[in-house]
């Protein structure tokens, strides 16, 4: 009798106790999740965390959260499983009463992208695990975008497009500079008042205007392909590492334009996610590398389209083509202009035999 009276208690316990965490078990419990950092480089860590906050006396003896976040984002201590395009990661917390968690992993960027939280499926559960009860993630972080960097390589801006730097002069331009100055005339009505020259105004005893040389400065088009085998050749999916490292020449090519004193113009057959090609006039290095970081390598014009557009470059543009191989559509290009350069990227792919320079990507650590 008294065994009966012990399991009666024991059984009201677990019954009160289940009732109670599948009423309140979930009331006050926040959980978030996110990345640090908002801007790393391709090959860096940053820091991502969890954070559990159990606003109520009722402890939270058990918290599972489950987090679905891009296969090119790894935790450095392994501590995932990948599966295609996705990687899984599994977190379990215990938190008191009025208190909370916040629980930091290491993880490395390994490729260029944006990226964010995919999935974050959480529950929490009573001592003994018999009630379980769903939570929401209030806050899955804002995105983690990965800018690609340098090949490293070998220099891919040929010497011909080196050998002058800075800015030149010249007769006929609607363009003036103003830390060029020729000489000062008399103000006429019209005449902005920032190009008031003070101290000759106060010598002559009248407003005198400075008077700026016309300036050209220098341009270069980099024409990126990202596709990585010719229509010909029947290979309908992509060489994504070849690709990416195609991205990588791209990027030191503008790293050196940059240091040159060019204007940047960039395009690419590679679609942003807008859907369209990629095109920036007169970019800066920080906003092309951001728009590199997104454009993608599996959808994209074909490349004998998309040159089609840039046969004929200006006489005072001069322009790279960074392919990962050459074709009809590629010399004819280089024929229309002789003064430019190919850079291809895949070795054994210069079909065309026009290339200024071959840069293949490094050997694979997979072969």
């Amino acid at each position: 009798m008294e065994l009966l009276i012990i399991v009666i208690i024991i059984a009201a316990a677990v019954a009160a106790e289940q009732a109670l965490y599948s009423r309140f078990g979930g009331m006050n419990v926040k959980y978030s999740c996110g990345f640090e950092d908002e801007t790393i480089n391709e090959g860096d860590e940053t820091d991502f965390a969890e954070i559990v906050e159990n606003r109520k006396l009722l402890p939270v003896p058990w918290l599972k959260s489950e987090l679905t976040i891009p296969a090119a984002i790894e935790p450095v201590n392994g501590d995932s499983t990948a599966a295609g395009n996705d990687r899984f990661i599994t977190g379990f917390f215990k938190v008191k009463s009025y208190s909370g968690i916040k629980r930091v992993r290491r993880v490395k960027a390994m490729k260029r992208g944006v990226y964010s939280v995919s999935a974050a499926r959480v529950q929490t559960a009573d001592i003994l695990g018999g009630i379980r009860v769903s939570i929401s993630a209030d806050e899955k972080g804002g995105t983690l975008t990965v800018l690609p960097v340098s090949a490293h390589t070998e220099t891919v801006l040929p010497e011909r497009m080196r050998r002058q730097t800075g800015e030149m002069l010249v007769r006929n331009s609607l363009v003036t500079d103003p830390f060029f100055t020729s000489g000062v005339r008399c103000y006429e009505q019209g005449d902005p008042m920032k190009r008031i020259h003070w101290n000759a105004s106060a010598h002559m005893q009248e407003l005198m205007v400075r008077l700026e040389e016309k300036t050209a400065r220098r341009c270069i088009l980099i024409i990126l392909n990202l596709q990585t085998d010719p229509e010909e050749i029947g290979i309908s999916t992509a060489d994504e590492p070849l690709a990416e490292h195609t991205i990588r020449l791209c990027v030191q090519c503008i790293e050196e334009a940059v240091n040159e004193g060019y204007n940047i113009t960039l395009c690419s057959c590679g679609f942003t996610p807008k859907g369209e090609p990629l095109l920036m006039n007169d970019t800066s290095l920080l906003s092309a590398l951001y728009a590199l970081a997104e454009i993608s390598v599996t959808e994209y014009m074909p490349f004998r389209q998309f040159i089609k557009g840039y046969i004929i470059i200006p006489p005072d543009t001069s322009a790279v083509l960074i392919t990962p191989y050459t074709d009809d559509a590629a010399m004819l290009w280089k024929r229309q202009n002789h003064d430019s350069s190919v850079v291809v990227s895949g070795k054994g792919k210069d079909y065309a035999g026009i290339a200024d320079i071959i840069l293949p990507e490094p050997e694979r650590s997979d072969v």
